[in-house]
């Protein structure tokens, strides 16, 4: 594994109020022990992610939309961009430590093999992948490479939830036959989120000179663009 040194620090605990792993306060500020740390989806959820450690080395900014990673790429003028995190992985594998994923869902899977194959730690949004299948490769590509990796569901890095488990593994619990959870009713403003395209099948709409969608679908099948798809 290249870079050990370095990433052997790593800790798996996480803030509650981002979902990204923490550094041990011992380590903070020490230039030998900064993460190089490569971002994929710079906009929305990834500029929440990557603002959150202003103290590591952000190396690399990937992104397929101009407008919406603007704002990253004004505060790091320096670091090196890509549209392609293909491209960006082909080129800096020896130069990043942790990468940050924020893409849209489809994308998750395919970036986050490529980072763990290539050795490097990862911390990819929910949803982590489309079907099982995707999540039992994760999890063997992640214990073959020994890599730190997590998925940013936040609501699942707090204390309670790990004392629950740790009673469940000490078989304080019991046996759980049955398990009861809620939630409250988010009741989000229009806009916020996706909104339903106009007419079914969506119209076929110009693709914005900002935006590669070729990159953006992935490895998913070809669609024509619609706002809709990517607002």
């Amino acid at each position: 594994m290249h870079h050990l040194s370095r990433r052997s620090f790593i800790k798996s605990t996480t803030a509650a109020s981002s979902g990204l792993f923490l550094i041990p306060d011992f380590l903070k500020n020490v230039p030998s022990n900064r993460l190089n740390v490569a971002v994929i989806g710079v906009g929305g959820r990834g500029q929440a992610n990557w603002s959150k450690i202003p103290k590591e080395n952000i190396v690399a900014l990937c992104d397929v939309d101009d407008k919406r990673a603007a704002a990253g790429y004004k505060i790091f003028p320096n670091t090196r961009k890509f549209k392609d995190f293909r491209v960006m992985f082909d080129q800096m594998s020896k130069e990043i430590d942790a990468v940050i994923i924020s893409t849209p869902d489809h994308t998750h899977f395919a970036a986050t093999m490529i980072a763990m194959e290539l050795g490097m730690h990862v911390y990819v949004e929910k949803p982590l992948a489309h079907n099982v299948w995707q999540l039992r490769a994760l999890k063997k590509a992640a214990k073959h490479y020994k890599i730190v990796s997590q998925m940013g569901n936040q609501g699942h890095t707090t204390n309670g939830i790990r004392l629950i488990k740790e009673w469940y593994d000490q078989g304080i619990l019991g046996e759980v036959r049955e398990v009861h959870a809620w939630h409250g009713t988010f009741n989000f403003a229009p806009g916020n989120y996706f909104t339903k395209p106009e007419t079914f099948p969506p119209s076929v709409d110009p693709v914005p000179d900002y935006l590669d969608w070729n990159l953006w679908l992935g490895p998913a099948l070809f669609k024509p663009f619609n706002n809709a798809y990517a607002p």
